[in-house]
């Protein structure tokens, strides 16, 4: 949720359609009203909805026309409780966010020896251009695209390299 808005208020509103419905049969509620009031909210608070939420609405409601051809007495909510739940575990857990920083930072550190081999194609083709006058390549063009903190973070790679290399610590 964008910080302009208050948490307070996007509870408030998630209160003012939860509370209504809770312990209610699915004969009792409408799946498609209540994503309607869902898709308000996020709307209001300036929200973006996440595929894995759509798509939990979606079967969400088709649950919801089932449910009330086989048992309209069946309370939606303690049947999906346990799934529901178990995917949060999975997926929005802190350990499920470590372990997706960790395979988001395993991919970064597979992409530096190709970035640090790019870098000092860029940096002999800039001596070279300072030094000769020769053009820039396509290379220094596609450095220049990377973002900008990896592009930083390549270069405080380098000099950190550098400075081993230097202190003899490096061969």
């Amino acid at each position: 949720m964008p910080a302009h808005h208050s948490v307070e208020s996007f509870a408030q509103a998630i209160r003012a359609i939860g509370e209504p419905i809770h312990k209610r049969t699915a004969e009792d509620i409408s799946m498609a009203k209540l994503l309607t009031l869902l898709f308000e909210v996020t709307g209001r608070f300036d929200m973006r909805t996440r595929p894995e939420a759509l798509m939990l609405q979606k079967t969400m409601v088709v649950v919801e026309g089932m449910a009330r051809t086989l048992d309209p007495r069946l309370n939606i909510w303690t049947t999906a409780e346990p799934v529901v739940r178990e995917w949060i575990a999975h997926h929005l857990s802190p350990a499920a966010q470590f372990e997706g920083a960790a395979r988001e930072a395993g991919q970064l550190l597979a992409r530096i020896p190709a970035l640090l081999q790019r870098a000092l194609r860029v940096a002999e083709q800039i001596d070279l251009a300072t030094c000769r006058g020769v053009a820039l390549t396509s290379e220094v063009a596609a450095w220049e695209r990377e973002p900008r903190r990896l592009r930083w973070g390549m270069i405080a790679l380098l000099a950190i390299v550098s400075l081993l290399a230097w202190w003899g610590l490096v061969k």
